[in-house]
């Protein structure tokens, strides 16, 4: 929560909103770049992109942290919702460009094996 006073005016306002924004961009990239790492330790432990338990966990946590601050959790969950699958798709294409590894995954939620190796395809998405 911020200690900063309310604005006073509209474009005081507006200015503490463009820093905010430019805050979460910053966050939203770091956290990439998380997801980007964790992409390869999960490859390199062959694990899937995909992990429905850790999606509906993160998804419960940030309801819970968004109701307790006063944020709609519906909110939080759908931002978050758009989060995870821009994630998921930005690690498949990662996989793809590596194809020196396992297969690339699949668009659908199912992880089919790789038909020349048996493989099947990895890397991490949840963060």
């Amino acid at each position: 929560m911020s200690t900063s006073p309310s604005p006073t005016t509209v474009p005081e306002a507006r200015a503490r909103i463009d820093e905010i924004n430019e805050r979460v961009v910053e966050l939203l990239a770091e956290r990439q770049a998380i997801v980007d790492a964790l992409c390869e330790l999960k490859a390199d432990a062959e694990r899937t992109v995909r992990d429905p338990e850790r999606e509906a966990e993160l998804l419960a946590h940030v309801r819970s942290v968004a109701d307790e601050a006063g944020l709609p959790p519906t909110l939080a969950e759908t931002l978050f919702e758009e989060i995870l699958a821009h994630s998921v798709e930005r690690q498949r294409r990662q996989r793809a460009d590596g194809a020196a590894g396992p297969s690339a995954e699949k668009s659908s939620a199912e992880e089919p094996a790789d038909k020349a190796t048996g493989a099947v395809s990895t890397c991490g998405a949840q963060a």
